[in-house]
């Protein structure tokens, strides 16, 4: 064991190279297995599992330097065609493979080996030894890799074996590379954007002193110089606020690329066949919004493939072929991100989904709701159609899950379903959750925010329009009835009941709508998203955070997913409005 102790700094840096190593071998050995052997492919990961080696070994990882070294000398006989590479050898790579993953966590957590990896290192040598059963012919010889210098502890090496020739040009070329890229902290970014959020907070102060100063007399020469400054500053500001959020973007990407192993191993567990297609991959969304997506997709693709996906048999008995297809694509629709998971399985069966929300009691046996909405059920806590717990499902735990997280970036997910030809799941989330467009309403001379991506439109509310169903206040729109909710009264405001100066705007939530009554509309503003204080988040008061105006006043940015939960909404009633009934 080496006597070095790397700092958490470093260990941070080493663990970020390596899981871009791994994701490099997860990809060599998935290829290998769905294409044959190619010396192309293997020559590809020779170069990261190098470094990986490289770097672990100056880290202070002798037992996963070693690990990778032996793992080495595998691909390098499978690029010899020493080695054959069967179905059960591919299990036993992806089980090291998976080993090799968990030592490095560990290890990065711990700043010291914790696990060790003796026994997939043995079992790699057991692997070695197996022969090709006839001598393959000697492999064309290929260019040694050229490793790049990664940005972790590890110096730059280039692997040479004797029997190729050496090129000194290239060798130095490669040492005197120049990179173009820096490692910073997210916390730098979340703090560079807080500082714009607060830069454009006083430029739009600047521009209402400006057209102020404009309107007395014998100031309006000052006013225009002053007004032409703030323009100069509105444009270097608005490209800084551009080029920050740019910084925060990544390619979605680093997402998706955890699946095909994903995809693979859960066949293998159901005894399926399944190709797994990535589409969109680099579709570009805040960072925030990466690190926070990654659990909902990981829940829809297993349910696609547990609840979707058919056993080979039976879909060839329904005409299909052996091998189910999941497609997970990503595009951008305005300032959205629109991510898909459709696979070409059984589908949903809505008689199913309602016998089991009967039993669970969140229907009742003569409720009459469409086929479609009864699918949506599915999201309830705790539903699964599963009669049986298994390795992949059955517990009641993974939509619901989806749904709160989904909710919780301001996004929306629906379901589509056709019996017996396949299932889409369709999640809408904003490019990023650190400026949002917003509408802002003045309700009883209160302002606040509501995401301009949930708002459908505005209209404005005459009397004779507002009809009562079972006490309620709806409003009849284009042949559709949509309830109506006075945030005057859900936030126990004096209510300034004025017919002639109120507006309904209709947001909505999948193809839900729901009317809020407010007194005026303000107009449509990008607001900078301040969290709320931990104690009044958790207190869920139907707020999605604040925001800071020009002129220094707070405004709430309303919880659009709040408004369409009648418990939450009740809940925040009676909190807020005691004396009132909900």
């Amino acid at each position: 064991m080496s006597d070095f102790q790397a700092s958490p700094e470093l260990l941070a840096i080493y663990l970020e190279d390596a899981r871009q190593h791994l994701e490099a071998v997860d990809h060599c050995l998935l290829t290998l297995e769905r294409e044959g052997a190619d010396s192309e492919v293997v020559t590809a990961v020779l170069g990261p599992l190098h470094t990986l080696k490289g770097n672990s070994g100056m880290i202070g990882f002798p037992g996963i330097k070693d690990y990778v070294h032996r793992l080495e000398d595998v691909f390098a006989r499978v690029q010899e065609d020493a080695l054959a590479l069967d179905r059960d050898a591919f299990d036993r790579l992806f089980a090291g493979a998976t080993a090799l993953r968990d030592a490095i966590e560990q290890a990065s957590r711990e700043g010291r080996e914790a696990r060790s990896l003796e026994a997939e290192k043995a079992d790699l040598e057991r692997l070695m030894m197996s022969e090709v059963p006839e001598a393959a012919p000697q492999a064309a010889s290929v260019a040694p890799p050229i490793v790049r210098a990664p940005a972790g502890p590890a110096a730059p090496s280039v692997p040479t074996p004797s029997s190729a020739p050496t090129r000194p040009a290239r060798i130095e070329s490669h040492y005197t590379a120049r990179s173009s890229v820096v490692r910073v902290e997210f916390s730098q970014l979340d703090h560079l954007l807080n500082l714009v959020g607060e830069l454009i907070i006083h430029r739009t102060k600047l521009q209402e002193l400006g057209k102020a100063l404009a309107e007395m007399p014998g100031a309006r020469e000052s006013a225009r110089e002053l007004l032409a400054a703030v323009h100069q500053v509105s444009g270097v500001s608005q490209q800084l606020q551009e080029t920050v959020m740019d910084v925060r973007m990544l390619p979605i990407r680093h997402v998706f690329e955890r699946f095909p192993r994903l995809v693979r191993d859960l066949a293998r567990e159901t005894g399926k066949e399944i190709e797994l297609i990535l589409e969109g991959e680099d579709t570009r969304i805040d960072k925030a919004i990466i690190d926070e997506i990654g659990d909902p997709l990981v829940h829809l693709i297993r349910n696609s493939v547990d609840h979707g996906i058919e056993p080979p048999g039976v879909r060839v008995t329904n005409g299909k072929t052996p091998t189910g297809t999941i497609l997970l694509s990503a595009t951008q629709e305005s300032n959205h991100v629109v991510i898909t998971i459709m696979d070409d399985g059984a589908g949903i069966d809505a008689v199913t989904v309602r016998q089991k929300a009967v039993e669970r009691g969140l229907l009742k046996a003569d409720d009459t709701l469409s086929d479609r909405d009864v699918v949506q059920l599915i999201f309830s806590q705790g539903f699964s159609t599963r009669e049986a717990i298994t390795e992949v499902s059955g517990r009641g735990v993974g939509l619901d899950v989806v749904l709160k997280s989904i909710e919780r970036l301001n996004g929306l997910v629906e379901v589509e379903t056709v019996p017996g030809v396949g299932t889409k799941f369709i999640i809408q989330l904003p490019l990023t959750l650190a400026i949002i467009s917003a509408l802002l309403v003045e309700v009883s001379d209160r302002t606040y925010a509501i995401p301009l991506g949930s708002v459908v439109e505005s209209i404005k509310l005459r009397g004779a329009a507002v009809h009562t169903i079972n006490g309620r206040e709806t409003l009849r729109i284009r042949e559709r009835i949509v309830p109506l909710l006075r945030l005057s009264r859900l936030f126990g405001l004096p209510q300034a009941h004025d017919p002639e100066r109120e507006y309904a705007v209709i947001i909505g939530r999948g193809d839900k709508r729901v009317g809020v009554v407010v007194n005026r509309l303000r107009g449509q503003q990008e607001v900078v998203i301040k969290a709320l204080d931990p104690a009044v988040a958790a207190a869920d008061v139907g707020m999605a955070g604040a925001t800071i105006m020009g002129d220094g006043r707070v405004v709430l940015i309303l919880d659009v997913a709040s408004l369409f939960d009648g418990k939450r909404l009740a809940a925040v009633h009676g909190r807020l409005l005691p004396a009132l009934e909900a």
